[in-house]
C-alpha cells in the first residue's frame, strides 16, 4: 500500500528546500499529482519521444541515460528519493527528448502533467521562486560544478567527488552504472577502488 500522507510530506519537504510554499499553493499542486507505482527496468521517458510528465521520487531511483555514438549507454543522473526526474527541454519545445529516464528499483513516484505544473508555477509566485531557485541550483551550479569536473579533474577525483554527492549510491546501483556516469569503464573504476582501499 502506497503512503500517500507520508510521500507527500517529502514532496513538500523538497519543494520547501528551495523555497516556501503556501498551503494553498501545495494543494493545488496536489490536484493534479497522480501516483505511480513503477517496475524495475521501466521507462519512464524513452529516447525519441516527446516528454509530457514531471517525476518526483516518492521511494527508489531513477536514472536518465542517453545512447552514445558506438550505440552503447551513457548515465546522465541519478534521481535518488525527494528529487525531482523530467526531459525539461523535450516539454519546454515539444521535441523528442535526448534521453531516457529509467526506473533501477521497484519505485514509487508522483507524476504531474507538465503543461498543468508550469501553468500552476504562472499562477503562483511562490511557486515561481520556487522554479527559479530550483533552476539555478541543477541546471546551473550543478551542472557547471559537473563540467568542470570531468574537464579538470582525474577520473579518481570525479570517482571521489561521486561519493561525496551520493555516499550511499554504491550499495544500490552496479558498477556498470557508476562507471558509465563516471566516463570510465568498469575495469578502471574496479582499479581505482583498489587503489583507493590501500589508503
Amino acid at each position: 500500500m502506497v503512503d500517500k500522507a507520508k510521500h507527500l510530506d517529502l514532496f513538500r519537504q523538497s519543494l520547501n528546500s528551495y523555497y516556501p510554499i503556501t498551503d494553498e499553493s501545495f494543494s493545488r499542486l496536489c490536484d493534479i499529482v497522480k501516483f505511480r507505482k513503477v517496475n524495475k527496468g521501466e521507462d519512464l521517458v524513452r529516447i525519441g519521444h516527446t516528454a509530457k510528465r514531471v517525476y518526483f521520487v516518492c521511494e527508489g531511483l531513477l536514472i536518465s541515460l542517453y545512447m552514445t555514438n558506438d550505440g552503447g549507454t551513457h548515465i546522465k543522473n541519478f534521481f535518488l528519493e525527494g528529487n525531482i526526474a523530467a526531459s525539461t527541454v523535450s516539454m519546454l519545445q515539444a521535441t523528442p527528448s535526448n534521453f531516457s529516464i529509467q526506473s533501477v528499483d521497484e519505485s514509487v513516484i508522483l507524476e504531474m502533467d507538465f503543461q498543468k505544473y508550469r501553468q500552476l508555477i504562472f499562477d503562483h509566485n511562490d511557486l515561481k521562486s520556487f522554479y527559479i531557485m530550483y533552476l539555478e541550483k541543477k541546471w546551473v551550479v550543478e551542472n557547471e560544478k559537473r563540467q568542470i569536473s570531468f574537464a579538470t579533474e582525474t577520473a579518481t577525483e570525479r570517482y571521489l567527488t561521486f561519493r561525496e554527492h551520493y555516499p550511499d549510491l554504491e550499495n544500490r546501483v552496479p558498477q556498470l552504472q557508476i562507471a558509465s556516469y563516471l566516463g570510465v569503464t568498469p575495469t578502471q573504476l574496479s582499479r581505482i577502488r583498489k587503489s583507493l582501499s590501500k589508503f
